[in-house]
């Protein structure tokens, strides 16, 4: 059976950024409430997995393509659906068109774990669809091989993370990790570059209280790399890919 995911989004002021463009958080926020909604369509989100199966969803990879970035007042319309699945991850395609014209797509990479261990679980120990139908990519998209090592040299600030970074899962919200990551930005690079991909790697959870240290470093004049470090551990690995607006 094929499963997919359709809703229409406004573009609203409090989504936009000082440029009137959807915001990088914001995109990444639709992007898993799309996703979230999706889960929900066959009773496979968080909240059922967790009541009925013990175990929770978890995102490591997220890379949005932006073909053209809606702004203020911009009518999108989003799609999502599984493109493929295997052991104890899946890959889900969520598409955005603005009109006739595509906008952005996201690729995400969610893997199953235990709710109480928090060890892997196969993804056939939930109550995933067995007789699931993928759907084709919107656009070919493969994920980065980030290796970078970023050096005290790279570090831009650091904070600590906050009672309301945390989500259902306990563990700070995968979207928070974005804000932090454009505070190591500033507005001459908005002014004057846009963001052609963005993808970030979840490496270890984190939690309220831990403290951070974000890192950035420009690998050539369209790319960078930017680095989240908390509690002794790698938390996110970053790629932005840039253009000349």
């Amino acid at each position: 059976m094929r499963y997919e995911y359709r809703k229409v989004f406004e573009i609203t002021y409090s989504q936009a950024d000082r440029w009137l463009a959807l915001d990088l958080v914001n995109a990444t926020s639709i992007v898993q409430e799309m996703n979230t909604e999706y889960f929900k369509t066959f009773k496979c989100d968080n909240i059922s997995c967790k009541e009925r199966d013990n175990a929770l969803w978890v995102i490591t990879k997220t890379r949005l393509h932006f073909v053209k970035t809606p702004t203020w007042g911009d009518v999108i319309s989003g799609v999502s659906g599984s493109i493929k699945t295997h052991g104890y991850k899946t890959e889900i395609d969520t598409a955005f068109t603005c009109g006739p014209s595509l906008s952005f797509v996201a690729r995400q990479e969610l893997f199953v774990i235990d709710a109480t261990t928090r060890e892997p679980r196969r993804i056939d120990t939930i109550g995933y669809p067995a007789d699931m139908e993928y759907v084709p990519e919107t656009v070919p998209l493969r994920f980065f091989r980030i290796k970078e090592e970023l050096g005290e040299q790279d570090l831009v600030y650091t904070d600590h993370f906050r009672l309301s970074d945390i989500d259902y899962s306990n563990h700070v919200n995968n979207v928070v990790y974005v804000r932090y990551v454009l505070n190591a930005l500033n507005p001459s690079f908005f002014e004057s570059r846009r963001i052609v991909d963005f993808e970030i790697q979840y490496r270890h959870e984190c939690y309220e209280g831990h403290e951070l240290s974000v890192y950035r470093r420009d690998l050539d004049e369209n790319i960078m790399d930017i680095q989240i470090r908390s509690d002794g551990n790698i938390a996110i690995d970053v790629r932005i890919v840039h253009e000349s607006c």
